[in-house]
């Protein structure tokens, strides 16, 4: 599940405010990550060869055997996690979601203008459900020591956090999109459950001003340095300058200055997601039991820039490998804050309402935390 919360601008380490009884009384729990890239790389060439020649229908099955490969190299306290997943429910789920973009293409298409504007509004308006729909399945097919997660949001909690808040932070011109991020994580983690133990997030509407802040302040200040390190090599108009030339120099230049956006684009992607992990897992508790996080946008920056070098290197192979690595990275940087997890499970094994309930439909669209 999930760790972290904030620290300065760029990335150090702050923790949640746990109770000094409850801090002297915890034990911590780290997570443990077992999995190694080249047993997975051949469970993801097998999905991706039978999906081909499935014309897609193998991918619901390729999804269920990457999700139980993860959730089962994923060890806490000495217990493995569990994915429960029916990749035939997943396969209803999305030829649903075709059946729906194929109608809506035909109606266009074919139809008055009015009809297709009318279907696209109702596609929208369903948003919502597919989301908390693919959040409830993926929470109560997963499980630890036997007991099932749950997700217990509605169609209308859904809509407020993923179209109208959404909405605000459009209209106020990007303003109040780090409040519609509040929202949505207040969503999620106000209806996340482990078996009848509710979860509760600790964050406030500036966290994740202090998070989009630190976005916008490590974009700004890289931008600059690198119209400094363009002007200062001359590339903004070193095929006009003589003394410059196209030469072996004006490759090398060209080349530095190229690597240095691509490191600096990916980056702005590493200092977001570190200070996302760290805002919202730090903040996590579960029945007096607390969520942490040590993620740091070098670390993390590291392990973004080499995998996406990799990946384009190795055209594409390297990705099995690369999600590894990440999954790695992010489990070797958390632990639950654990005051007596035996006695947690027991009770949290006392479910309010039935798990195992069927679900007609399935969307896996990795919405979550």
């Amino acid at each position: 599940m999930s760790e972290g919360l904030i620290t300065g601008a760029m990335g150090g380490d702050s923790q949640h405010s746990v109770p000094v009884s409850m801090r002297q009384q915890s034990v911590r729990v780290p997570f443990k990550f077992y999995g190694e890239g080249g047993e997975y790389f051949r469970i993801w060439i097998v999905n991706i060869v039978l999906t081909i020649l499935t014309l897609g229908i193998y991918s619901a099955w390729a999804t269920v055997r990457t999700k139980r490969y993860f959730y089962g190299n994923t060890e806490l306290d000495g217990d493995r996690f569990d994915y429960l997943g029916d990749p035939i429910a997943i396969l209803k789920g999305r030829l649903l979601a075709i059946g729906l973009l194929v109608l809506y293409q035909v109606l266009v298409s074919f139809g008055p203008p009015a009809l297709g504007g009318l279907v696209g509004l109702l596609l929208v308006a369903a948003l919502p459900w597919v989301i908390y729909r693919a959040l409830r399945f993926n929470a109560q097919m997963s499980s630890w020591r036997g007991v099932r997660f749950g997700f217990d949001g509605d169609w209308g909690g859904a809509a407020k956090a993923y179209l109208l808040w959404p909405l605000f932070g459009v209209v106020t011109l990007g303003f109040g999109l780090p409040y519609a991020w509040y929202k949505q994580n207040q969503y999620l983690l106000s209806n996340y459950r482990f078996g009848a133990s509710n979860s509760t997030s600790t964050t406030e509407p500036a966290d994740f001003y202090l998070l989009a802040l630190a976005v916008f302040g490590f974009t700004l200040v890289g931008g600059i340095l690198l119209v400094l390190l363009t002007s200062l090599l001359g590339i903004t108009g070193f095929g006009a300058n003589e003394d410059f030339g196209f030469g072996a120099m004006g490759a090398f230049a060209a080349l530095l200055v190229g690597a240095a956006y691509f490191v600096f684009y990916i980056m702005i992607f590493a200092v977001y997601q570190a200070r996302y992990f760290q805002t919202v897992y730090n903040n996590i508790e579960i029945a007096d039991n607390y969520v942490g996080t040590s993620v740091a946008v070098t670390g993390l920056g590291k392990i973004v820039v080499s995998n996406t070098a990799l990946v384009l290197v190795t055209l594409g192979f390297y990705y099995p490998f690369a999600q590894v690595r990440m999954t790695q990275y992010l489990q070797d940087n958390l632990w639950v804050d654990a005051v007596d997890l035996d006695s947690f499970v027991a009770k949290s094994g006392v479910e309010s309402n039935p798990l195992g309930e069927e679900i007609g439909e399935a969307f896996d669209l990795g919405i979550g935390i």
